[in-house]
């Protein structure tokens, strides 16, 4: 249980004597003030009765004035003021400040979510996400579905979850035939494994301008590609020469990143699943045929059309292969929950493959989730309009050298590495600072902005508050005068620690980063004002001790803040 929690509960204890409400019902209505004050916590009563009419029909302020008459102060709360139908509560603040400061002293790393049990066998989460095109620039959508979905990944982690993360490549298709008979022509071994990415794409862009004006390189491609799902030893070779080739180089990008995936999959490795997803359509009643030939499926009982799963010419489509690819996840894992990270502009579409999973795999659909999101508007590199990660990740450390160079802080030789993770950092931060299904506008000034709420402010107030630990020289301790701490600083820094899990445990619930990033900003602020006000160094053992510790908490908290997000928090800048 969090220090929080407790001091929330001996709140909710006594009210529940003095109301007709229950301590469940006040918990869930006790807040944290959206302006850090005296006040820790306050209840509105006029909101309380409005959840729970049945329980009360007192005027709202008299009742607010009679409770604050009547409220008895305890080792938790000091003392209670009404003002309207709102009671604010004043905590202990020694008391408040030792069981917060201490729960971060000993959970540490794990401060946020210790208070999740770690089991023997935990559920599992299956992850979709990045999947970029073998070929195909890694544009604005990808980028997204990397970011989000390595939260989701590591969100998942901490609450408990075995996480299988999953990249789903495109390289099936007659897209990939294509890119072979451009490789037969103009592909060359040196350029392929210096660059097998901007290689296979420079291939590619060639190629289609090509068939554009002779109708037979689509032929060829259809036949090359029709080769392959025959078996063709030689097609195949190929084909799994230059996927290799792409996702060993798709790893180094991922691991600047810091991203690691379990497998690497593709429309390729359902092939042997569809027949059985025709099957379970014929077995179940659910195929039905279009006036063209194409089979179908009538959905139109739940508002969601008649989705067409095989053409009349007996092709598949990317609703089949995304079913078979559900059915080979929930026997190769044996899934509770699998999450699709793809743009909100898909929703559409996934309400008709979770439908069709449930109706035909008997795959529950509260344990499918599509984590959505919504576009990235002018995102653009030097290398032009197509966008591939590794220019992105390249562009924001050059824009951050740049301002290293200008300020004559550092230099360029031995801190590229810094700006590459502030460069990271700020591509990161500017992703998940909005709720993830609105629209974005790409800025790279505004991004790498040390001043503004961005990546490099976060790191920056992390750096600061380990170069405090640093200059001080003072031990951290869990056991000190906590009645020391009486600023008004301390107290707002010691208050935004404490809501930290309540805010890992909403951002699981919603699936929303920039829950974590907006909760990191203000305590960053906070902590940043606070380092002006409270110096340590120099200060009297005991209250050096004391300023050492919040400092430290607020730290850590950071820091577990930052790794949740993806990000590797920096010591130094």
């Amino acid at each position: 249980m969090s220090a929080a929690l407790r001091f929330k509960q001996a709140i909710a204890k006594q009210l529940s004597s003095l109301t007709a409400h229950s301590e469940a019902g006040l918990l869930e209505l006790i807040r944290a003030p959206k302006k850090a004050g005296e006040e820790q916590y306050t209840l509105s009563f006029a909101q309380l009765n409005a959840s729970h009419k049945e329980a009360s029909n007192a005027n709202p302020t008299a009742l607010s004035r009679s409770i604050a008459d009547k409220f008895v102060p305890d080792t938790f709360i000091s003392s209670v003021t009404a003002k309207g139908p709102t009671v604010s509560f004043r905590v202990n603040r020694p008391e408040f400040h030792k069981q917060v400061l201490q729960q971060v002293y000993n959970e540490n790393k794990r401060y946020g979510w210790a208070h999740i049990p770690v089991t023997e066998n935990p559920p599992t989460a299956v992850i979709d996400y990045s999947s970029p095109n073998i070929a195909k620039p890694f544009h604005a959508g990808h980028l997204r579905s990397t970011i989000i979905g390595n939260f989701a990944k590591r969100i998942h982690q901490v609450m408990g979850y075995r996480v299988i993360g999953v990249n789903y490549l495109g390289d099936w298709g007659k897209q990939y035939g294509l890119l072979a008979i451009g490789y037969e022509r103009y592909g060359d071994l040196e350029d392929l494994s210096k660059d097998p990415i901007h290689h296979l794409y420079n291939i590619y862009v060639r190629i289609n301008q090509e068939a554009k004006e002779n109708p037979v390189i689509d032929q060829e491609a259809n036949a090359y590609f029709k080769r392959m799902e025959q078996g063709d030893s030689d097609a195949l070779s190929l084909w799994n020469r230059l996927r290799e080739m792409s996702i060993a180089s798709y790893k180094d990008i991922y691991e600047r990143l810091g991203i690691m995936f379990e497998v690497y999959s593709g429309e390729s490795q359902v092939e042997s699943y569809i027949p059985e997803i025709y099957k379970l359509l014929k077995e179940k009643g659910l195929g039905e045929k279009a006036d063209d030939g194409a089979l179908v499926c009538n959905l139109e009982p739940y508002g969601l059309g008649k989705p067409v799963l095989r053409r009349a010419d007996g092709t598949s489509l990317y609703l089949t292969r995304d079913l078979a690819c559900l059915l080979m996840r929930k026997r190769q894992y044996g899934f509770d929950k699998a999450l699709y990270v793809v743009g909100s502009e898909q929703q559409a579409y996934f309400k008709q493959v979770f439908q069709l999973a449930s109706l035909l795999l008997d795959i529950q659909k509260d344990s499918l989730q599509h984590v959505s999101f919504g576009r990235i508007q002018g995102m653009s590199t030097r290398r032009g309009t197509a966008v591939f990660l590794q220019d992105i990740l390249d562009t924001a450390k050059a824009q951050i050298l740049g301002y290293m160079r200008d300020d004559k802080q550092m230099e360029e030789s031995s801190n590229a590495g810094i700006a590459d993770t502030l460069g990271i950092s700020a591509i990161l931060v500017q992703d998940m600072k909005s709720k993830r299904n609105k629209d974005y506008s790409f800025s790279w000034d505004r991004m790498t902005d040390a001043r503004g709420d961005t990546g490099v402010f976060l790191q920056y107030a992390h750096a600061r508050a380990c170069g405090i630990e640093r200059k001080a020289q003072v031990a951290v301790v869990p056991t000190c005068d906590f009645s020391l701490l009486t600023e008004t600083e301390a107290i707002q820094v010691t208050q935004l620690i404490s809501q930290f899990p309540e805010f890992v445990d909403l951002s699981f619930a919603h699936m929303e980063p920039s829950t974590i990033v907006n909760y990191l900003f203000k305590l960053s602020h906070a902590t940043s004002k606070a380092s002006h006000a409270l110096r340590v160094k120099g200060q009297e053992p005991e209250l050096a001790a004391a300023r050492m510790l919040l400092f430290w908490a607020a730290r850590m908290t950071l820091y577990n803040g930052l790794t949740l997000l993806g990000i590797r928090p920096l010591e130094h800048m």
